[in-house]
This record gives structure tokens, sequence and C-alpha cells, in this order.
């Protein structure tokens, strides 16, 4: 007898995860043999500590660094001490993991990547309001230092210093809901410093390439994130809408990984590369391009692309919102953003020129959302048949500690509430859970009666939940961007609250490019009130879903921001031009 297609996609599912989870159990196995025939490979306890973390075995992971750490002699232990730290980073463990840094400079002083480590690491979530100043504060405090101590006297400097920033990012400032314009730039700065001196040909301003006849512009993309991510999800609507009688695309991807969306990408682009994990390669490759325009996808998010991005490998360079945040690169000349999302403002949080295309700013296609194989049922996911379920799902780190009290009043008027979280791993599970459990407290309530938090899902799975759902809790500080234009593509009433700076704007922008704009709240009082309203209102809520159901074109697949792009590039590219000939006839007459 056959089986029901969403059945035997259920089966795929559990076999993929079986197999996920006997893949870690088979590679512990071998790692415990390897590390067995070398006692003293720092690179042995390493793999053996990872298997554990992907299994969940923390005790594990803690013993098994504590044996590394007698056991390998102190000149091969550096990698041990730095996966050990970074293991804390991603467990929320901070304070250890600076003290950590702090540990292992005692023993390796001229590592420029621990001082980094020390001074500038942050929380993936944050306990409460006064530990984000007491951090920012820290970080402020730590960049200045790294600044005012950074040498670059020496072969060997340059190479720690560059070793260093090619695993740093400093993507989780952003996500304290301050304006970031000073520290980014003093970071980018430093960043810059450090990769001028590293490649100063590559630091040098570049001549416009004058444009002959017939021939069109060449305008480059790149990202390390060009696969089943949002950068792509964002920004391959430029490349594939653009016009080519007029732009030559350049794409280049310097990730290692690949999918079918790396694959449209190249099918879209003029030109595609592909060198993962090779700066210098890549460097080289876009120089012989000779490129009018530069854009990079996802600085600040990736550190490779940061890296290239501190560099000038086109006359004219340009930043894209994957991290909706400014640069602060000198390198970068203009940051690309979404005219209806940006404050009237905006201007002050940018170390860049700020280029606002109509609209949201993208060409966005519309998920596919395959309904008939998602059919997972709330029991799976933990949640009552007979609640009101609010999806707070877009990354753990974007709901600060001062909104946990607005779910609790929530609860208050919905007694049948329940709240959905995903987060990363138990650690960050446990703080969300305890800032939680004060939060709902103070109110009276029980937070665990009101809410579920479960481990980050896969891309079907995640769907899957969305559909679940009755309303969609967005962040406030740093709104959904990708996750709001699925949960809109999964039929899911949307409240908001805009916040002063872009990244808490996105969600704003698509609601108000939609006309749907009832779940805009102007207060944390109002969004309250929305939400309460969402889960006691069946038949408002229903109107929300039918009006933004039927506005799906005005959200999706918008090419009017790809003609104001071309637009923008073809002026810049003949302004410059126009200067550099300029320039060359007042030299001539001199």
């Amino acid at each position: 007898m056959t089986l029901p297609i969403h059945e035997i996609y259920n089966q795929q599912i559990a076999e993929a995860e079986r197999r996920q989870r006997d893949f870690w159990s088979e590679s512990l196995a071998k790692s415990q043999e390897f590390l067995q025939e070398n006692p003293q490979s720092a690179k042995a306890y390493i793999e053996v500590a990872r298997c554990h973390a992907k299994l969940h075995r923390h005790s594990e992971v803690r013993a098994i660094l504590e044996q590394g750490f007698s056991s390998v002699s102190f000149e091969n232990s550096y990698p041990l001490h730095l996966w050990h730290i970074h293991w804390l980073d991603e467990c929320n463990r901070t304070r250890e993991a600076i003290a950590a840094a702090r540990r292992a400079r005692e023993l390796f002083p001229e590592k420029f990547m621990l001082k980094l480590i020390e001074a500038l690491s942050l929380p993936i979530i944050y306990d409460s309001t006064e530990e984000i100043e007491e951090y920012r504060e820290r970080f402020t405090q730590g960049l200045r230092g790294l600044s005012q101590e950074l040498s670059l006297e020496t072969p060997d400097s340059r190479a720690n210093t560059l070793a260093a920033i090619a695993s740093h990012s400093n993507f989780r400032l952003g996500y304290q809901a301050q304006n970031d314009r000073d520290l980014q730039t003093e970071y980018g700065r430093l960043h810059h410093r450090i990769m001028a001196a590293n490649y100063p040909e590559w630091a040098k301003p570049i001549s416009m390439p004058e444009i002959v006849p017939g021939e069109k512009l060449r305008v480059g993309y790149v990202s390390s994130r060009f696969r089943n991510l949002s950068a792509a999800k964002y920004f391959s609507g430029w490349i594939r809408e653009h016009n080519k009688d007029v732009v030559s695309v350049y794409a280049y991807h310097i990730g290692a990984k690949t999918d079918s969306i790396t694959e449209e990408i190249r099918k879209s682009s003029d030109t595609f590369r592909h060198i993962p994990n090779s700066l210098e390669e890549m460097c080289r490759a876009i120089m012989d391009d000779k490129l009018h325009v530069l854009v990079f996808l996802d600085v600040c998010l990736e550190p490779v692309t940061t890296q290239l991005a501190s560099l000038r490998l086109a006359p004219v360079q340009c930043a894209a919102w994957d991290q909706p945040i400014t640069t602060g690169l000198p390198t970068i000349d203009y940051f690309i953003s979404s005219a209806v999302a940006e404050p009237d403002d905006a201007q002050k949080h940018y170390s860049e020129e700020l280029l606002l295309l109509p609209g949201i700013g993208v060409n966005y296609l519309k998920p596919v959302i395959p309904t008939a194989l998602l059919t997972k049922t709330r029991r799976d996911f933990q949640l009552r048949d007979d609640a009101i379920v609010y999806l707070c799902i877009q990354y753990a780190y974007k709901y600060l500690p001062d909104q946990d009290h607005l779910l609790a009043q929530i609860a208050k008027q919905v007694a049948n509430a329940q709240f959905v979280f995903l987060t990363e791993n138990d650690f960050v599970a446990a703080d969300l859970q305890g800032r939680l459990d004060r939060a709902f407290s103070a109110a009276n309530l029980n937070a665990r009666d009101y809410c579920v938090i479960l481990p980050a899902l896969e891309r079907f799975t995640y769907w899957n939940l969305s559909l679940l759902g009755d309303v969609f809790l967005d962040a406030i500080g740093w709104s959904g961007g990708v996750s709001t234009f699925e949960a809109i593509a999964c039929r899911i009433p949307i409240v908001t609250l805009p916040g002063k700076f872009m990244r808490g704007r996105q969600s704003y922008a698509i609601l108000t490019e939609l006309g749907v704009t009832d779940t805009i709240a102007n207060d944390a009082a109002e969004y309250v009130q929305i939400a309460i309203r969402l889960g006691t209102d069946r038949n408002w809520r229903d109107d929300i879903v039918r009006r933004m159901a039927g506005n799906y074109p005005s959200v999706y697949s918008d090419t009017r921001c790809v003609r104001v792009l071309e637009d923008f590039f073809k002026r810049t590219v003949e302004m410059r031009l126009q200067k550099q000939r300029n320039s060359e006839v007042s030299r001539a007459h001199k």
C-alpha cells in the first residue's frame, strides 16, 4: 500500500534527524579512538568535545576539555584554549569566556585574538537592561584600548591580527537597540588598518574604468551566503531582475557551501565566481574583473565578507543590509536601504552615504509553502490544541529583557495563551527561561504555563510551526525581515512596534507596503492591546489575514527598487568618470 505523500515526508524528516544523531555518535567513536592513539593532541580533544556538544552532552564537553588541558603540552595548547572560549561564548557563558580568554592571554600574550575576545565579547541574550549597559560600556572601553594599543610594525604582528579578524564578527553589537554608528566606525577603522597593513596593494584608491560605446556597467555582488540564507533571499532579486542590456552582473560567492539557491544565482549572473575560503584569490578575481561598482551583502555578519569590504576592490563600494547596521568601514561609500523602513533622521545612523530604494527595497519572491507536506500537529511542538499560539520565533537574541513583561501582560488577558521561542542550545534556553520566569512571576503568573522553548528548527519544520500559530509577535528593536515575509506567506497576522533604527522597522515597512497597518503599534501599550485583540477576536484576526493575502502583489516581486538601483549605479559611475576627466584636464593645463 502506498503511503500518503505527507507521511512519506515526515518519515524522511525523522530519518534525517536519526542520521544526524548517528553521524555524530559515529564521529564521537572515531574521535575517541584517535584520542587514545594521540593522547597529547589538542586536535583530538577538540574533536571529541565537538561531538559531545553536537549530542548535547555538555558535562562530557567540560570533562574532556579539562583532561585536554592537563595532557596537552603548553606550546600546543592554544587551539584547545580557543575552542573552549568559543564554546563558552556559544553557550551564553560570556563572563566565563572572558575569564578564560584572560587566563589564556597570560599563556599566549602575543595572540591578538585573545585580546579581541576579552575586550569585545557580548552575550547572545542579556539577563537584564542593566546588563546591556554594563556590556556596552565594557565594549566601548575595550575597543578604545585595542585601537590605541594596535601594533602592525612587524610581519608577525600583521599576520597575528589578520588571523584574529578572519574568525571574528562584531554582529552582536547591533542587538542592544542603540545607535552604533560611532562604535561601528571605530571598529571599522581598526579592521581597515589591519587589512591595509597586510594588503597595502588592495587598499589604494581605484580609478573608474571608462565605458566605451556599447559596453555595459560591470556591477559585482559579494557574499559568503549565496545559498538558502537571508542574503540570497533578500538580494537575489536584484541580481535576477537587473536589465542585462545595461548591467553586466558579477556574483562572487566566498562561502564553502552551495545549494539550489546558489545555482539559481549562478544562472542569473553574467559571471559567477565561487572561490571558497580564499580571501586573496577572491581579491585578485575581483580586481581582474575591473568593476565599476561592488556591493557587499553580508558585511558585519560574516568575517570574510567584512575583510573584503575593508579593502578597496572597486572605485565605488556599497553595502546592503543582510546585517541592517552601518559597516563603519572607511572603504564603503554607500549603504543601500529601504525608503519606507528608514526613519527621518536615518543618515545620523550611518558612516556611509545612505541610498534609499523605494518601498521595502528588495525584490522578494513569495515563499512557496508546501502546506500538504507540513502535517505535524501542535502536540508535536508541545502546544495545546485550544491555545492561542503567539509565535516569538525569530532569533532569541532579538528579544530583549524589557520585552518580557509585555508577554506577561498579554497572558493576563488571554488565559489560554502560549508563547513559542526558538533557541540554539540548552544553555540559551535555560537563560531565556530564567528571564521569563521572573517577568511572569512579577505578574503573579507561572511562565511554564505559558511559554514553550524549542530548539532551532530546519526550514520546513519552521514553516510547519508557523502554520499552527495564531499571531506572530515581532521583536521590538530588531524586527523580522525574512521571518516577516515568511509569516505573511503563512497567513499569520504580525504585531510590530517600529523602533528608532531601520533594523527595528523592517516589519513596519513590509506591513505598510502590504497596506495592512492595523497591527502596527505606536507604543508598547498598544502593542500589547493589539496582541490581546488578535488573540480574543477571531473575526478581526481572520479579516486581517484575508486582507494580507489579498495584497500579496504589493510586497512580493517588486521591481521598482531594481530600476532605481540601476539608475543610481549609472549616475554615480558617470559622476566619477566626469570628475576624473576634469582632473586630467586640470593636470594637463598645469
